[in-house]
C-alpha cells in the first residue's frame, strides 16, 4: 500500500517531460511551418541584372595606353644591335624603348604594328652592286632575303633621321617612321631609285 501512494505521488511530481507527447504536443503553441530552403528564391540585389538580361560571353580584352613591346622581338632587336655603339646595348636598349614610347605618344597607337609597317614599306627587295670587269664599272643587282632587306630598311630609316633638326634620337627616329608610314619619307625614293636601277642593269645580273 506504502509502495502505491509513494508511486502515484510520484506521477504527480513528473516534469512535462515524461508525460505521454500526444499531451505534450497538445500543449505547445502552433507555429507556421516554413518552406524548405530549396524552394525559397533567393532575392537578387538591388540594380543588378536578371539572368535572362546577362551576357555569358567573356568581355573584350583592354589594351593598356602604356604598351610597350618586350626587347626580345627579332625587329626590336636588330634595330638594337644597329643603333649599339662601342658594345653599349644596355644604353641602344633604352633608345628603342624610348623611341617606341614616344611612337605611342604621338600616334595613340600601339607602337611595334607601325613599326613593322613602315620597315616593311621601305624594305628593298634587290641591292645593287658594282662589278669590275674589263677595266669597266658594271653595276649588277643582287636579290636580299628577308634578313637583309628588313637590316636594309632599318638603316635607312635611321640614317633619314639623322636629317631632322630634333636632338633626341628618339623624337626624329618616331618621327620617320610615321613619315614612312605616310608616305612621304626620303627613304621611299630612295627604295624607288634602287629597283629601277636594278631593272635598268638586269642584262648585268648572274646566271645560273
Amino acid at each position: 500500500m506504502i509502495l502505491k501512494v509513494r508511486s502515484h505521488a510520484l506521477a504527480r511530481s513528473l516534469p512535462l517531460l515524461w508525460r505521454p507527447m500526444s499531451t505534450v504536443t497538445s500543449t505547445l503553441p502552433s507555429t507556421p511551418s516554413a518552406p524548405p530552403p530549396s524552394s525559397m528564391p533567393t532575392p537578387l540585389p538591388q540594380g543588378s541584372q536578371t539572368l535572362s538580361s546577362m551576357s555569358l560571353a567573356p568581355s573584350p580584352p583592354t589594351f593598356s595606353p602604356v604598351f610597350i613591346p618586350p626587347a626580345e622581338d627579332p625587329l626590336l632587336s636588330l634595330l638594337t644591335n644597329i643603333i649599339m655603339r662601342d658594345g653599349k646595348r644596355h644604353r641602344a636598349a633604352k633608345l628603342v624603348t624610348d623611341t617606341l614610347s614616344y611612337l605611342h605618344s604621338v600616334t595613340l597607337a600601339p607602337p611595334l604594328p607601325i613599326l613593322r609597317e613602315a620597315v616593311r614599306l621601305a624594305s628593298p627587295a634587290v641591292k645593287v652592286v658594282t662589278l669590275r670587269k674589263s677595266a669597266k664599272n658594271l653595276p649588277s643587282p643582287r636579290a636580299l632575303n628577308e634578313r637583309q632587306s628588313t637590316k636594309q630598311a632599318l638603316r635607312w630609316i635611321l640614317a633619314a633621321s639623322e636629317k631632322r633638326s630634333d636632338k633626341s634620337l628618339t623624337h626624329r627616329l618616331a618621327k620617320e617612321v610615321v613619315a614612312v608610314v605616310r608616305g612621304d619619307s626620303d627613304v621611299l625614293k630612295r627604295k624607288e631609285e634602287v629597283h629601277r636601277q636594278a631593272v635598268v642593269n638586269r642584262a648585268n645580273a648572274p646566271r645560273r
